[in-house]
């Protein structure tokens, strides 16, 4: 599940389904569940606990990931083997 802070901050998270736990040479994860930032988070001031951010997976798939949706991790939470 993610918080406000990470979802402010990070750049990219793993649905919790498909969460690719293979590395390649560079580090960087590859695999399905691997979603990416592709705007701003979107705040309110008369919700502080609220927010939106829009994320895209793969090419053509698109979505936002509110609090209340919580399959989705941040990068560094991922459950390594």
């Amino acid at each position: 599940m993610l918080t406000r802070e990470q979802a402010l901050t990070g750049t990219e998270w793993h649905d919790d389904g498909t969460c690719p736990r293979n590395p390649d040479g560079r580090g960087r994860d590859k695999g399905p569940g691997r979603w990416r930032r592709n705007g701003a988070t979107k705040t309110w001031k008369t919700r502080p606990t609220d927010w939106a951010l829009p994320v895209k997976h793969g090419l053509h798939n698109y979505s936002t990931v509110t609090p209340s949706y919580n399959h989705v991790h941040a990068e560094e939470d991922c459950p390594r083997i």
